[in-house]
Parts: structure tokens; sequence; C-alpha cells
């Protein structure tokens, strides 16, 4: 099996895993979480809900329990934090997410 089938199959194996995740996201994530052990990458969200779910709950939801800065917008909520795929795959598994998107960078030390 070639480098890129085996890739192929990875992929595919995190999208049937936590289905309403970007995986290029999970990748990115992964790779700096092993990159740099001490220091969570800093990853910024947009987290996209299904029709009328009460945003405003939901930003309230995430700043009590997780505490990260949070903003709306037109499909959902960003949100930006060091952060660690664990937390990406708790933000998933609400019922009412339909898909998370964002970038991955390392943070500082």
């Amino acid at each position: 099996m070639t480098v890129e089938a085996q890739y192929d199959q990875f992929i595919a194996i995190l999208n049937q895993t936590i289905k309403n995740v970007d995986p290029d996201l999970l990748v990115r994530m992964m790779y700096l979480e092993r990159k740099l052990p001490d220091a969570p990458p800093r990853v910024e969200l947009n987290i996209h809900y299904k029709p009328n779910v009460d945003a405003e709950r939901k930003k309230e939801i995430l700043r009590n329990r997780f505490g990260f800065p949070n903003q709306s917008n037109d499909h959902g909520i960003n949100v930006v934090g060091k952060m660690d795929t664990s937390v990406v795959e708790q933000f998933s598994q609400d019922p009412d997410v339909e898909y998370i998107t964002g970038i991955a960078t390392p943070s500082s030390y």
C-alpha cells in the first residue's frame, strides 16, 4: 500500500470516528501536539450549529465549562484558545453541532 493510500485510509477512519469535525484540523492539531508536547496548540474553531439553536446559550456553556473566549457569527460560534484534540472531540459530541472547522497553530511557551 502506498503512503498516499495509507493517508487516505487514515483520513477515512478519522471521518468515521468524528464525523462532524474537519479531518485536516484534527491532523494539524495532532501533529502540533506531538511536535510540541509541552504546549497545546492555539486553535481558532468555527462551530456550525443546526438551525434555530440558541447561540447565546451555547456561548455561555462554552465560556463557563471551558473558559474559552467566543463570539457569534452567521453560522455558529467562533472559539479561540489553547486546546488539544480531546476538547474538540467534546465539542463535537454536542447533538446541536453540525460541523467544526478551524485552524491550529503552535502556541507560545
